[in-house]
């Protein structure tokens, strides 16, 4: 009915990535009672593929990403990496649609520079890789030949 009532649990969505939960006491009296407020954010720092994400280069296909939130990137080089999140597809009916995707197999890696083709300088000051030049993932050579016959 759209009313809210004393003891009433309830929860809402907002485009599909906020989620916000509430309980109404059993005595709360609109005329007296007040309200409080509890908040919580999370996300994840992470890699986003941009919206035209194709690279080449010398041959290979890489993705074009860009760095969300403050990551310990490091940690992203030299490992299986995939794809999850919500995409947008194009329907039968031609509209849009917001979808969860969450590939398990591994689909690219970031390569790290072997430690002896880096300078002393960049030795001393440690791994800082710069996302825009150094993060872009290579893709694996049969998900390539897979997607781009």
């Amino acid at each position: 009915s759209g009313m809210l009532i004393s003891g009433g649990k309830y929860f809402y969505t907002r485009n599909g990535s906020a989620l916000c939960a509430f309980t109404i006491g059993g005595k709360f009296d609109p005329a007296t009672s007040g309200a409080v407020i509890i908040g919580a954010h999370t996300d994840s720092p992470c890699l986003k593929l941009k919206p035209s994400s194709r690279l080449e280069k010398e041959g290979n296909v890489m993705l074009g990403v860009v760095g969300y939130g403050g990551g310990l990137w490091h940690t992203w080089f030299d490992r299986d990496l995939s794809v999850a999140g919500r995409v947008l597809v194009r329907t039968q009916n031609g509209k849009l649609a917001p979808r969860l995707v969450a590939i398990k197999k591994p689909l690219a890696r970031i390569s790290n520079l072997a430690i002896h083709l880096t300078s002393a300088d960049e030795r001393a000051k440690g791994f800082l890789p710069n996302l825009h030049s150094h993060a872009s993932p290579l893709l694996a050579s049969a998900v390539r030949e897979s997607l781009w016959r």
